[in-house]
């Protein structure tokens, strides 16, 4: 795609964020809904074709970007990859989202099985070097390129299922946490090949939000290791990652942010103007029209009231706003939704922005 053939904005996502970090004028809020899997309803085919092609599911993101033009294009292993990748079986199906329906991890013993990943090599993490490789290639010079991968505390309830997970943390913690330290090392090496091979990663913890867990046990077995990985983030770039986490999060900010990330993805169910006052001095936030009630029940004037009230509660927090999904968009969101929240950011994100009622 060339650059004159990107007609929907005066500035591509590229220009605009250097503009941002530069201090510079820009034309307006970036915007980057979560699009998981929605791109496949773009260009005609079923989430198995997407998920066993890496050239089909590049040409469905380079679609997407022709018509959405949002600030930010991510594929990758997300939750299930890991698990994967590490042996847990996973129920694909024609035209849905795959699950895990058996954990790797049935007893504690098995966890002495399980070896440390080849991020180049095994389960699908080839063909989703092979898709951002793509990707970068073809659209690179117009919009940030990057990946994502499940968190430490994801990644060790789909291998060990759920609901065995949380009873672990009460029943047996020192085991609970031998497995964190393990996917911890294991999201760390991926890391690594992320950084040789010159793609961002962000992270996501769905399994650690407070509709789970208590705050209490966030801080004893989810903060820890998202510490080390904020860690080895300082230490290699220099700066912090991007974390989200479903649900409700609002007595974990602190110890969010404490955990070294440097933006933070918000959910529908958060307040953004309290997550500015309280945390948007020492973190970017992104967020947070809801996926389900908005983006997928909802029609356009809905998303555009959302959007707007969105902007205008977080345009201004000190350390940026991107206004964006509160997580991934459900499968059958419509084209016209997410255009609309495009147009949201264009309409009420429009730079210089002044409060408006």
């Amino acid at each position: 795609m060339k650059r004159s053939e990107f007609v929907l904005d005066e500035m591509t996502p590229l220009e605009r964020a250097a503009a941002m970090a530069a201090g510079r004028d820009y034309d307006r809020i970036p915007c980057r809904p979560s699009l998981g899997e929605q791109p496949t309803r773009l260009t005609g085919v079923t989430v198995s074709q997407y998920l066993n092609s890496a050239r089909i599911m590049a040409e469905a993101h380079l679609q997407a970007f022709k018509i959405y033009g949002h600030d930010g294009v991510s594929v990758g292993p997300d939750q299930f990859g890991l698990p994967e990748a590490l042996g847990a079986k996973m129920a694909y199906y024609v035209d849905d989202i795959p699950q895990v329906p058996e954990p790797a991890v049935k007893t504690y013993r098995d966890l002495t099985k399980l070896k440390m990943i080849d991020p180049f090599k095994d389960g699908r993490f080839p063909l989703y070097w092979e898709a951002l490789d793509i990707l970068r290639e073809r659209m690179g010079h117009l919009v940030k390129v990057g990946t994502g991968i499940g968190g430490p505390f994801t990644a060790a309830a789909l291998l060990r299922g759920t609901a065995n997970f949380l009873k672990d943390l009460r029943q047996h913690p020192e085991d609970a946490h031998r497995l964190l330290a393990f996917t911890t090392d294991n999201i760390i090496r991926y890391l690594e090949a992320c950084r040789e091979k010159g793609f961002g990663c962000g992270l996501g913890e769905p399994c650690a939000s407070n509709t789970l867990i208590s705050p209490r046990q966030f801080q004893d077995f989810v903060q820890p290791y998202l510490s080390r990985i904020g860690a080895w983030f300082r230490e290699k770039t220099g700066g912090g990652y991007s974390l989200h986490i479903c649900g409700k999060t609002r007595k974990i900010w602190l110890p969010m942010v404490e955990s070294g990330a440097s933006s933070i993805s918000l959910d529908g169910a958060a307040d953004l103007g309290e997550a500015k006052k309280v945390i948007g001095h020492r973190v970017g936030l992104r967020g947070s029209v809801s996926p389900v009630e908005v983006m997928f029940q909802g029609d356009r004037e809905s998303i555009l009231r959302a959007a707007k009230e969105c902007i205008m509660m977080a345009y201004d927090s000190p350390k940026g706003y991107v206004l964006g999904t509160g997580c991934r968009v459900p499968l059958g969101t419509s084209r016209e939704n997410i255009v609309a929240l495009m147009d949201g950011a264009r309409m009420y994100g429009k730079m210089p922005l002044e409060r408006r009622d």
